[in-house]
């Protein structure tokens, strides 16, 4: 287990790679499809994971103990076949440690903070908030800065929150690649920098040195257990073939497109809504186990799948990920 006085070193060493988290799969009566839980850790892995995570898309409609639940079950399914990163912020800052010391308890490698938005009130909590969990958590901590906070951290804050010795890094999803190339510039020696978007991962990882896709749907969305087309760009850039990888990122474009439009209600930092209800609908479609949306949180209508699976069939999603679905005996 790594400690905090080698958090940083380990992040340096082993935050490498595509990080994913699928959203919790829920039966007809809301309760926790624990098959479907093993299923989707099963396709993550198989898509070529390097971590395997869960709480940020269900922390909303989950209680403390079926998130405890999900990460027992997550961690068990993972092994030892991928790293286990869980996002255990709570609104209760008694409720965050304690789901923190859960994962450490379980094997996860990782625990990621993002400040609930009472918090976000100003520079100085969110600074406070992720320092006093790190003083009661002894294990590395990777901060997620998102607009769901209700308020985003400044360069100044994240060097910050930097120096506390047991953050390893960041996953900074203020949608401008310019703010983590310049959090890169101001403090990237001291923890892993991740900007969690795949439309600008090539870039980011060949010009910026970024090591690490932390947290993006698009790990288990655009790849399959087939075809890993993300694994595989990176891996050519990894060996220096530019041209293979950018060949590869580029077959995705289509796919990309329809990821992009149904987060384009995320990028509006005044809203921040997390389209969750199609996520999940994706997800179903490829094979995994969605399911509905606990409540309060609206279903997605018959009229809005209609037109998202039209526009995903039009990408050729089946063609590009399931090629043995095409093969002719």
């Amino acid at each position: 287990m790594v400690s905090r006085r080698d958090a940083k070193e380990w992040g340096k060493t082993h935050l490498k790679g595509v990080f994913s988290s699928p959203s919790a799969p829920f039966t007809a009566d809301f309760a926790l499809d624990t098959a479907g839980i093993v299923k989707n850790v099963e396709r993550v892995v198989a898509n070529g994971a390097s971590g395997v995570g869960s709480g940020f898309l269900d922390a909303f409609g989950l209680t403390i103990v079926q998130r405890k639940q999900m990460m027992d079950l997550v961690a068990e399914t993972t092994g030892n076949r991928a790293m286990c990163t869980f996002y255990t912020s709570d609104h209760s800052v008694a409720e965050t440690i304690d789901l923190s010391l859960h994962a450490k308890a379980i094997g996860a490698e990782a625990v990621i903070l993002w400040v609930p938005y009472e918090w976000a009130s100003s520079q100085e909590l969110m600074h406070d908030y992720i320092e006093y969990v790190a003083e009661n958590v002894d294990m590395p901590i990777i901060v997620f800065n998102t607009p769901h906070s209700g308020m985003t951290m400044t360069h100044e804050t994240m060097a910050r929150i930097a120096k506390i010795p047991n953050v390893c890094g960041f996953k900074n999803a203020i949608k401008d690649p310019q703010h983590t190339i310049r959090a890169m510039e101001m403090f990237g020696d001291e923890v892993v920098l991740s900007y969690p978007f795949e439309d600008h991962l090539l870039e980011m990882t060949v010009e910026h040195g970024q090591q690490a896709l932390i947290g993006s749907t698009s790990v288990y969305l655009m790849q399959s257990p087939e075809r890993q087309p993300i694994v595989d760009y990176l891996r050519l850039a990894g060996q220096g073939d530019i041209v293979g990888a950018t060949r590869i990122r580029d077959e995705l474009e289509p796919l990309r497109k329809v990821w992009a439009s149904i987060y384009e209600v995320l990028w509006d930092e005044k809203k921040a809504v997390h389209p969750v209800g199609l996520v999940k609908y994706w997800m179903d479609i490829l094979g995994m186990a969605g399911g509905p949306l606990g409540p309060p949180m609206q279903q997605p209508d018959q009229t809005t799948k209609a037109a998202f699976r039209e526009r995903l069939d039009a990408a050729g999603w089946e063609q590009l990920l399931f090629l043995s679905r095409f093969r002719q005996d």
